[in-house]
């Protein structure tokens, strides 16, 4: 299993503001202004999982990405660009 350091900046994506229908977009738009070796935080107020199938989909070698639920109910996903392809 690839491990990965968590780079030393991120940007934080709250979609709980943005209307549902453009969150995925705008998360893809995000992921994709990322240079390899940054990040995004997703914040949600719900299971991020249609969107981790999305990347997968999409990007299957390109992305890394830990999650969990935290206090009241909101996720906490990290999406890192790494540098090199995963193994």
């Amino acid at each position: 299993m690839s491990t990965i350091a968590i780079p030393a900046s991120v940007i934080v994506v709250d979609v709980g503001t943005v209307d549902p229908r453009e969150r995925h977009s705008m998360v893809f738009d995000t992921f994709a202004g990322l240079a390899p070796g940054q990040a995004l935080e997703l914040v949600s107020d719900h299971n991020p999982e249609p969107l981790l199938e999305e990347f997968v989909a999409e990007l299957p070698d390109g992305f890394w990405w830990r999650g969990e639920k935290g206090p009241h109910d909101l996720w906490r996903v990290l999406i890192v660009k790494p540098e090199t392809a995963l193994d």
